[in-house]
């Protein structure tokens, strides 16, 4: 199922990060991470990213990459600790992809989560909460003027 906000939509059977953009989605200890819509719309077009070694074992916000974007210079900072299993080479071959398909083709890394359980208690999760909370991000970034008028 999927929430329509700003014309945007966004899945509901995925856990949001509230601090760092992300959006993860658990099967098992197995976590895909990827940016949300309305990071990457408030940070332009991705032009480079480098993501951390596979086998990189990681503690919550240490950094497992780099990215640079029209608006945005910067680390990944992961929302949760682990080990990466996968990344995307598509998306460093091919950085828009995170633009184009954030919540497909567009995902970053792979972890096999450390107690995964008592990581996400302060994620945004379930479809009210999840459209509550993209309403009251996009106004806030809207009103800041970091996000693009039609």
């Amino acid at each position: 199922m999927k929430i329509t906000v700003n014309n945007t939509e966004a899945p509901t059977d995925l856990m949001y990060d509230p601090d760092n953009g992300f959006w993860m989605k658990a099967d098992g200890n197995t976590v895909r991470i990827g940016l949300n819509h309305l990071t990457q719309e408030s940070s332009g077009t991705f032009v480079a990213v480098r993501l951390s070694d596979i086998g990189t074992s990681l503690k919550k916000d240490e950094s497992f990459g780099s990215v640079e974007a029209e608006k945005h210079v910067g680390h990944f900072n992961i929302p949760l600790s682990g080990k990466i299993i996968r990344k995307n080479e598509k998306v460093v071959d091919n950085p828009g992809l995170i633009n184009n398909d954030p919540y497909g083709e567009g995902w970053l890394i792979e972890i096999e989560a450390s107690d995964l359980e008592s990581q996400v208690q302060n994620f945004i999760q379930g479809k009210q909460s999840i459209l509550d909370w993209f309403e009251s991000e996009y106004a806030k970034m809207n009103d800041k003027g970091w996000l693009a008028q039609d």
